[in-house]
């Protein structure tokens, strides 16, 4: 076939049922939007992290990192020794609570006469914000926004900012706002002796920015270095925390992006079915072709051209839609999605072409698989018969479904043994796409086969039946949408439902206290002195408090960050983590730790291993004494002793504080006690069980909104499929219900007689989207979980939710059935019998 006959050829098929079409051409861009959309705003909040990193390192080439908590300024000045190096400027940074906000603000505290030389914006660029002097940057008092905080803040030079050091509120000056800074995010800059001493730092620094001289060997310097560094302060590539985030955020991300191509292969469907409706209209056309010397290979080219059409214009209106839509998603509600990853990001749109055109090109893609899918069975129209029958569909399945169905359920089995590719479960998530594929093909041989064995006594239940048994072409492509986006509804309840339950079950354990105090709303780096912990133990209306000091360590350089949790560990504490092997082990002569799942996946660590942690600059030997459950860090965390970590520390402040009430006392008389006591304290945040409870489940259900939202799109979109199928069907069937007419049924039994069709169509697809949902669910809880977070989830059915979304299903599918084929079994179905005499 001749490529210039194409676009007329395929026009007036395509043009033929515009509505149809339009509806196809919305479910492919839908698609293509939320793919684009969801990749296009956490691009855009990697790239915001990304720039901020590369604005705070300025000229750096190498940073020096250490724990959470700093290490010793001491190892400044040997570092700045070495041969190589041409600048090192030493950096505190502080997450300060602010006074009277919910919210914290980074402070950067630096050398300026150093920093200036790595990071010109920090004080060169003071001199344009209208302050008198640049030594300014060295007055104890005072702070340089960035242009991000000033704004949010709404403060400028001269106004006072207060935040939390500690547990007291003190007062900076805010000095003028850096220009310089405009990509480095919300940020305070202030000399870095005078925050030292501000927030009770001295002595210590979080990281040492470097440049080296040119031609400087960047490996002899890391050798250098490493023979100054206390254990767990490591060398690393400079502004690397984008790295990081995108490290961290993977899983979710691609988890969105894979529900997201779920709507997407949905859509795809629909295509299918528009393309098979065409080719069964287009029966006599095709056979016409053939008879003139088209072979089968050319009508495919006509078929793929008009899939590639519809997918052309469906993706280039997608991608408009979902960058417009990120970006007022990025303008409004922010880079966040849900997760918490990226709060307090101000991320700038910043999307990524070739990824959207990939998006785009799969859309594409799957229009074209659509169309080929349909010439296969066009290329098995018998051209003789064809030319005489003006039957509207298209030949049968050849009858292999059922066994490559059985082929392809078999094939995902050993995929789930696969350990993660690049910290990616892509066995389990190819399982996932074998078993949908099997689900799909299984939709023709499991209607015969579940169709077969109902005898309903209504005769109008048995015509519709027998139509629904052996489904039209384009109806069992539009069944096998519902079942793909029904079994990945299924199997995400399912899931949802078992992380809920088992996030429930471990806070009750886990969240004990009556009351939990921090130093300010946000937390931040705020703390409690010992003093203060003592004052409040030692109050009437307090039985008992336990301090949590938090600290964050590496084991190297190319580690993810491990959190340490120093807290009082009693049986009762271990049975709240479910930590295993229960009970306190025997005391040793290592100190015991308990990690977390994430750790002993990450780390390879296992009970009863002896490890060596960098804390407080050195070395100590711990014994690993069990496994606890945590949902709270994904990448790993461990509980220490507090009396241990104090001890080896030197550390006895606490960031929060769990305190425990005598019997039927009143929690907010014991909030006023506790205020009483810390008089200077005006920032506390309490928060009781109840309330962290619900406020951790608040959180969890906003994580995973934007989960729900794509399924609920995935299943629209296949229940459009559907009410166009029915509606095509019945346009098709006009002789059919013309002849039912004249038989003496009614119009209300051939509108009943569809509505049991769309029941039946609606059911056949339920169940099987059920029973592969099911088979889903086990492989996103015990292999796409276990390896993209490492939690272990224990099975939990949320039954109603099944039961409400077949019975939506079903009915949704009666309904449309129903309506959409209304016009068919008007007058013009009796003028259509008479048209065929």
């Amino acid at each position: 076939m001749k490529t210039a006959a194409l676009p007329q050829l395929a026009r007036g098929a395509l043009t033929a049922n515009v509505l149809r079409l339009t509806l196809t051409v919305a479910c492919i861009a839908l698609g293509v939007a939320l793919a684009g959309a969801v990749h296009t705003v956490h691009t855009s909040a990697l790239a915001e992290v990304d720039r901020a990193a590369h604005a705070l390192a300025g000229k750096a080439d190498l940073e020096i990192r250490g724990p959470r908590n700093g290490f010793d300024d001491a190892v400044f000045a040997p570092i700045g020794r070495i041969a190589g190096v041409q600048v090192a400027s030493p950096v505190l940074e502080i997450e300060a609570p602010l006074d009277g906000r919910d919210a914290t603000l980074r402070i950067v505290g630096i050398d300026a006469l150093r920093a200036v030389r790595m990071q010109p914006a920090f004080v060169v660029d003071a001199a344009k914000t209208g302050a008198n002097e640049t030594s300014s940057i060295l007055d104890p008092d005072a702070i340089w926004l960035s242009p991000l905080a000033a704004s949010r803040l709404k403060l400028q030079a001269g106004d006072e900012l207060r935040v939390i050091a500690g547990t007291r509120a003190i007062a900076l000056h805010v000095a003028g706002v850096l220009p310089g800074m405009q990509s480095a995010g919300e940020l305070g800059v202030m000399d870095i002796g005078a925050a030292q001493w501000r927030f009770a730092r001295v002595g210590s620094i979080s990281r040492i920015d470097v440049r080296l001289r040119p031609g400087a060997d960047a490996s002899a310097f890391r050798a250098q270095a490493a023979k100054i560094l206390p254990p767990g302060v490591n060398v690393i590539e400079s502004a690397s925390l984008a790295g990081r985030a995108a490290a961290i955020t993977k899983a979710y991300r691609v988890n969105l992006d894979a529900l997201s191509m779920v709507a997407l292969a949905t859509g795809a469907f629909l295509v299918f079915s528009t393309l098979a409706l065409q080719a069964a209209r287009r029966r006599s056309e095709f056979a016409l072709l053939r008879a003139l010397g088209v072979t089968r290979r050319g009508l495919a080219v006509l078929l793929a051209f008009e899939g590639a059409s519809i997918g052309a214009v469906g993706a280039l209106a997608g991608t408009i839609l979902g960058l417009v839509g990120s970006r007022e998603v990025l303008a409004h509600i922010g880079s966040d999605l849900g997760a918490g990853f990226f709060s307090g990001t101000n991320a700038v749109f910043a999307p990524d072409f070739v990824a959207l055109a990939f998006i785009a090109a799969i859309g594409i893609g799957m229009s074209v698989a659509g169309a080929l899918w349909v010439a296969q069975a066009v290329g098995r129209i018998p051209v003789a018969e064809a030319l005489r029958d003006r039957a509207v569909d298209l030949p049968g399945s050849t009858g292999a479904g059922g066994k490559l169905a059985v082929a392809f359920f078999l094939a995902g089995l050993p995929l789930l043994l696969l350990p993660p590719i690049g910290e990616l479960p892509l066995g389990g998530y190819a399982a996932i796409t074998l078993w949908l594929a099997a689900s799909v093909l299984s939709v023709a041989p499991a209607s015969r086969w579940l169709l077969a064995r109902l005898r309903p006594r209504s005769p109008v239940a048995t015509l519709a039946l027998a139509q629904v048994r052996d489904l039209p072409g384009h109806l069992a492509a539009s069944v096998a949408g519902i079942v793909v986006s029904a079994s990945l509804c299924v199997a995400m309840a399912i899931m949802v439902s078992s992380f809920r339950i088992s996030l429930e079950d471990w806070l009750g354990g886990v969240v004990r206290a009556d009351l939990y105090v921090q130093s300010g709303a946000s937390g931040g780096d705020g703390y409690f002195s010992l003093e203060e912990q003592q004052a409040v133990a030692r109050l009437p209306e307090v039985r008992s408090v336990e301090a949590l000091r938090f600290e964050r360590i590496t084991t190297g350089a190319d580690r993810p960050p491990l959190t340490l949790v120093a807290r009082p560990v009693d049986e009762h504490v271990l049975a709240g983590f479910q930590a295993e092997p229960a009970g306190m082990p025997v005391r040793g002569d290592a100190i015991p730790i308990w990690i977390s799942e994430a750790t002993r996946d990450l780390e390879g660590w296992k009970t009863g291993d002896r490890v060596s942690l960098p804390i407080a600059g050195r070395v100590q030997a711990f014994r690993v004494a069990g496994s606890i459950r945590d949902f709270a860090r994904t990448w790993g965390a461990m509980i220490v002793p507090l009396d241990d970590y104090r001890r080896i520390t030197g550390d006895t402040r606490a960031n929060d504080l769990a305190v425990f009430l005598p019997s039927g006392s009143d929690p907010l008389q014991a909030q006023a006690a506790i205020r009483r006591a810390l008089p200077h304290a005006t920032a506390l945040a309490f928060e009781d069980s109840s309330s962290l409870k619900r406020v951790s489940l608040e959180i969890f259900d906003r994580t995973f909104a934007v989960t729900y939202a794509l399924e609920a799109i995935a299943v629209m979109i296949g229940l459009a499929g559907i009410t166009s199928s029915f509606a095509a069907l019945a346009w098709s069937r006009r002789r059919e219900f013309g002849v039912l007419r004249f038989l003496g049924l009614k119009r209300g039994e051939v509108l009943k007689l569809l509505a049991i069709e769309g029941v039946a169509t609606g059911g056949l697809g339920a169940a099987i989207g059920l029973a592969s949902g099911i088979a889903v669910s086990f492989v996103l809880v015990r292999v796409v979980n276990r390896q993209s977070f490492h939690w272990n989830l224990e099975v939990h059915w949320p039954f109603a939710t099944l039961a409400i979304l077949v019975a939506a299903i079903v009915g949704l599918c009666a309904a449309g059935a129903r309506a959409s084929a209304a016009l068919a079994v008007r007058d013009e179905a009796v003028r259509a019998v008479k048209d065929d005499a």
